[in-house]
């Protein structure tokens, strides 16, 4: 099923493009920020140590400290499906001295959740998108569907046959496969997940039929020749996977959401502030070497303005609601 021509179908297909094109502009130092920063600046992950964003954090923190001098301290802080430390952050004193650092699950969670204990909007002053993964939907390598054609076709064929893994209810993977449902008319059946290895290892061993999963998580199964990735989400394809198509390319409007790493000062952090802090994630990003790494993680490097990263915010918030309402995905408070 396609979203009916009209003006809120334009909107929506113009809000997938924030995530997925924002330029590389070049920001100017902001004077009234001469001072900053004067002591340790702490950059507080929602999550355990060693995962993705962990290592993202403690890479680009060390970029910071090179540059300015003062230590930039990674602080996990896991819990709450990440709610518990980015809300610290929100409450933490306004001073470019506390900044957040997670994924773009937030930026859409007041679609799934009752109640939060932070108000996205409110409580936060963009600083910058950091980068940014597409969603695939992947089988495994013996699947006979080649394209994203013959998998529907296979699957209209055979209603309630087929499952899709994802990282959990509520998940981007969990909306790109429910969108999907819709678009196409199928019904595969949902499996969450907890990790990606269990993900990984049920689809190769053909517990699930298929898997929405990150393009970090994808590309290393396709180079092993484990997998075929059908499609990904997005308005433009991957660098790291050049050869997929999106599932806009294909005919499916409304999977136009990517996922995206960023960062977050507390509501009221001075303008000159979050404008150096902007500069400094920037000038990380797109240094060689964070650059490499970030393309080993399977992310696409963004480094982008505080305006940028609120655009893009505002949009795709706003795209990945109108999904979540029309899959009608609800999430058990925590």
């Amino acid at each position: 099923m396609t979203l009916p021509h009209s003006p809120l179908r334009r909107r929506l297909l113009l809000a997938g493009t924030a995530a997925a094109a924002i330029p590389a502009t070049p920001l100017a130092f902001a004077q009234g920020a001469a001072g900053y920063p004067n002591k340790p600046i702490k950059l507080v992950v929602p999550f355990a140590p060693g995962g993705t964003t962990d290592a993202m954090a403690r890479a680009i923190g060390q970029k910071l400290t090179e540059a300015w001098g003062q230590t930039v301290i990674v602080d996990n802080r896991p819990g709450a499906a990440g709610w518990l430390g980015i809300s610290q952050v929100a409450k933490s004193p306004a001073d470019g001295y506390t900044i957040g650092f997670t994924i773009s699950n937030i930026v859409y969670a007041h679609h799934l959740y009752a109640k939060l204990p932070f108000d996205m909007q409110r409580d936060f002053d963009p600083v910058s998108m950091i980068s940014r993964s597409a969603i695939g939907l992947s089988v495994p390598a013996s699947f006979p569907a080649n394209t994203l054609e013959e998998f529907v076709a296979l699957a209209r064929k055979n209603p309630g046959k087929y499952s899709y893994a994802s990282f959990g209810q509520g998940t981007t993977a969990n909306i790109a496969g429910e969108v999907l449902n819709i678009q196409a008319r199928i019904d595969q059946v949902h499996v969450p997940y907890k990790g990606v290895a269990p993900i990984v290892t049920d689809l190769l061993g053909g517990q699930v039929t298929t898997a929405f999963l990150d393009t970090a998580s994808l590309r290393p199964l396709l180079q092993g020749g484990k997998i075929k990735v059908l499609a990904l989400t997005g308005t433009q394809r991957a660098q790291t996977m050049p050869s997929v198509p999106t599932f806009l390319e294909l005919g499916y409007k409304g999977m136009e959401f990517v996922g995206f790493f960023l960062a977050l000062a507390p509501a009221g952090t001075p303008k000159d502030i979050v404008a150096k802090l902007s500069e400094g994630f920037v000038r990380a990003v797109r240094a060689d070497d964070i650059t490499a790494k970030l393309l080993e993680f399977g992310q696409e490097p963004v480094g982008s303005t505080a305006a940028q990263l609120a655009s893009a915010i505002r949009t795709d918030g706003d795209l990945f609601g109108r999904a979540i309402k029309a899959a009608n995905i609800k999430v058990e408070q925590t």
